[in-house]
């Protein structure tokens, strides 16, 4: 069902062809005047039409950059049809009239994106009303109230197509937009995501790939340029570490429905000719990424790019998704623009091996280290201050892998049966459930995190997260005002009919090896208020974890009295099973909470929660 299945991205060729046969199967759902693709039945927060417009202008991000590279694509008189028609008032095909916040303001940015970058393809054969008719559209979209966040970038694209093609519009559009994007930036590369705390693959697939864009299209803009430039060198050695040598992706955060997007950042290094890491890496790991996405199966059966992950599933989406959704990943196409001399395709892909040691990333409170195929983010969590479906799982679970991705438990009511991979749960009838959702502080050390959280009344808890890779420690400081019961889970490992080849559950461990991974969470004795607990597997509800669609999870169970208790684990999930025997051998310890507390002597305040004090 993969369109692209077997592509092997070796050549810029090859993979203009990919871009091109996964938009093929979309060519049945254009509507007659062809201006709105429709693609399913599913809705999301806004309307039909505006989520037609989506299916109709997504595409283009990774089309038009063939044309921009002089590379075969045989439908652009579609587009040109549709151009016409979707942006015409009197046309049943007309996308609406944008409005302040609108869905619209976003699909506006792969219109302006498109004049901007291939006019003779996208403008040029269009006739003087259906210019207009589009003009006048996306000038209306500049006069819009934006969210505060990386849509100001839309407003930037616009304006940079409309420029392009000669049409006079508010240029003060621009600069207000870019003056409020620079505001939201804070070190190492990073940015936030509007006034808030939170730090995702917004800041690669938004930021910094329509940075780059920008200092290509506005060479005039030397100062900013630079700026974007230099960022975007600084956050590529810390993104790195999110690509694993198979080619996996971190997930992490919302929108991972846009799926091979995560790879973007490396093709707006390109397309900026900013070299951030030696070309043979950039092309490794975007090279990697793409075939990655080759090998699964995430679409309908005609071939059309479904809402999910690792395979279509619900459970993960936003309330932004419509089933146009998915061909944001079409931003990972803009390579295509350059020619084959540029160094991007003609220096022969570097391997992967995972970066020695552990990384420190002080922003946005993450630890990062690898193995064999797997990369691993220890995460101080985010800041989530609008409401994002199964949003603590998203951004506050305790460990990231490339490999076993993360489960969303979006049943409040669930607590006896829910995933928990990386996470502690508290619950007190049973039923209902709290955990990390929002922290109180956080600090990193050389190869630790810290930080404090409240997940419910009556609870309050510090957590340490150590590096001892391939493994990683936790231990809890838990204060209680009444009983709660605790359930703390590793990593999720695939299920399938096929049974597991070892499963122990018991007192104070459980592990469970399938297939080529295993996974495992043993319960650890701090020395001080040391809570033994149950160790079990639990077979997690169906479709819940991104990876896969069944998974068993390691997980230690307990209920802790009123008062002061301390819970410790040694947790590691991989894809290394001829380790499993050596590692088992060698559990790392658990300082005592003594000494972690002296450890946080060195420790620095992640940065991000002092963007947080600076907000408020």
């Amino acid at each position: 069902m993969n369109p692209i299945a077997g592509n092997q991205f070796t050549s810029r060729a090859e993979s203009g062809a990919a871009a091109v046969e996964l938009w093929k199967p979309l060519i049945p759902f254009f509507s007659a005047g062809k201006g709105r693709v429709d693609l399913g039945q599913t809705a999301a927060h806004f309307t039909k039409a505006a989520a037609e417009l989506e299916g109709f202008a997504r595409p283009l991000f990774g089309l038009v950059p063939l044309a921009a590279g002089g590379l075969p694509f045989d439908h652009w008189d579609m587009f040109a049809e549709g151009l016409s028609n979707g942006a015409a008032p009197d046309h049943p095909d007309f996308w609406g009239v944008p409005r302040d916040r609108d869905q619209r303001i976003v699909e506006s940015a792969a219109l302006g994106f498109s004049l901007a970058l291939a006019p003779e393809t996208v403008w040029d054969p269009l006739s003087g009303a259906a210019r207009d008719n589009l003009a006048n559209w996306l000038k209306h979209t500049l006069t819009l109230e934006v969210p505060k966040c990386n849509w100001y970038f839309f407003n930037v694209l616009v304006s940079l197509g409309l420029e392009r093609v000669g049409v006079e519009h508010d240029m003060g559009a621009r600069q207000r937009a870019l003056v409020a994007l620079d505001s939201y930036y804070l070190d190492e590369g990073w940015y936030c995501d509007g006034p808030s705390r939170r730090l995702d693959h917004y800041i690669p697939f938004a930021f910094h790939f329509y940075g780059l864009i920008y200092t290509k299209l506005a060479p005039e803009d030397t100062a900013r340029d630079d700026r974007y430039r230099e960022r975007a060198v600084a956050f590529a050695q810390q993104f790195r570490n999110w690509f694993a040598e198979d080619g996996a992706s971190l997930a992490f955060g919302r929108s991972m429905t846009y799926r091979f997007a995560q790879c973007s950042f490396w093709g707006a290094l390109t397309f900026a000719d900013v070299e951030a890491l030696p070309w043979g890496e950039v092309r490794g790991i975007w090279a990697r990424n793409m075939r990655w996405w080759a090998e699964r199966d995430y679409f309908d059966r005609d071939g059309v790019m479904s809402i999910g992950y690792c395979y279509p599933t619900l459970h993960m989406s936003e309330n932004y998704n419509s089933p146009g959704s998915p061909y944001w990943a079409m931003k990972a196409f803009l390579p295509l623009a350059l020619g084959d001399d540029h160094p991007f395709w003609a220096t022969p892909e570097a391997d992967g091996k995972p970066a020695e040691g552990i990384t420190k990333s002080v922003v946005p409170g993450m630890l990062a280290y690898g193995e064999k195929n797997n990369n691993v983010i220890l995460s101080s969590g985010s800041e989530l201050r609008r409401p994002i479906r199964c949003a603590q799982e998203k951004y506050c679970k305790f460990a990231y892998s490339t490999h076993f991705g993360f489960s969303v438990d979006g049943d409040t009511r669930s607590f006896q049966f829910s995933a928990y991979d990386n996470m502690l749960a508290f619950s007190d009838d049973g039923g209902r459930y709290f955990a990390r959702h929002e922290l109180e502080d956080a600090w990193i050390g050389e190869d630790f995190l810290y930080s404090t959280w409240v997940p419910g009344e009556g609870i309050a808890v510090e957590t340490w997260l150590i590096a001892r890779p391939p493994w990683h420690l936790r231990v809890h400081v838990v204060r209680c005002a009444r009983p709660f019961m605790t359930l703390e889970g590793g990593f999720a490992i695939e299920r399938t009919d096929v049974p597991a080849e070892r499963i122990e559950e018991g007192r104070n461990a459980a592990l469970v090896h399938k297939g080529g991974a295993w996974s495992t969470i043993i319960n650890l004795d701090t020395g001080a208020g040391f809570v033994a607990r149950d160790g079990w597997i639990r077979n997690a509800m169906a479709s819940t974890s991104l990876h896969f669609p069944q998974t068993h999870v390691p997980q230690l169970a307990a209920t802790l009295p009123e008062g002061e208790s301390v819970l410790a684990a040694a947790v590691i999930g991989s894809p290394n099973v001829d380790r499993m025997a050596a590692e088992l051998a060698n559990v790392p310890v658990a300082p005592p909470v003594a000494d972690l507390r002296e450890m946080l002597k060195s420790a620095k305040r992640v940065g991000a929660m002092q963007y947080k004090e600076e907000a408020t």
